[in-house]
């Protein structure tokens, strides 16, 4: 299947995913998706009437963020961080991904974990971030 098509019947079904995961009466939502190595985490936050607050995601968006991460791989560039979703109450979404920070995580990740997302999603020495080059035992050689 073509990738293009692919990524937005993806994009598509996450943000139906987080539409179907809030309760109702909402104003805008912001999901947020991080992955690395074996360690995904996702939020939901809900804005209803300037007031935001956090709920939990369907189990499934997990799914759909994996299978986003993987279907954006570039060999010897590798695939994003993290990945921002924001949907507003008219119905328009949008999706940003990260390929160059590092995740915000909402917990301390080791540096295993992205090391195994190196095996998992090479990058070239010339597209790791200089913040990843130490977590991955490389000192500061990269960009």
């Amino acid at each position: 299947m073509d990738l293009i098509l692919r990524r937005s019947e993806l994009e598509t079904a996450l943000a139906r995913e987080v539409d179907g995961s809030a309760s109702a009466g909402w104003r805008s939502l912001r999901f947020e998706g991080r992955e690395a190595g074996t360690v995904s985490e996702v939020q939901l936050f809900v804005d209803r009437n300037g007031v935001v607050k956090k709920e939990e995601p369907s189990d499934h968006s997990f799914d759909l963020v994996e299978e986003l991460r993987k279907l954006m791989y570039r060999p010897g560039y590798g695939t994003w961080f993290s990945l921002t979703v924001k949907i507003g109450d008219q119905g328009q979404a949008e999706t940003h991904y990260n390929y160059d920070e590092e995740a915000a995580w909402t917990f301390p990740l080791s540096d295993q974990s992205y090391v195994e997302d190196q095996k998992q999603f090479p990058r070239d020495p010339e597209h790791i971030p200089a913040w990843l080059a130490p977590k991955l035992g490389l000192g500061s050689a990269s960009n």
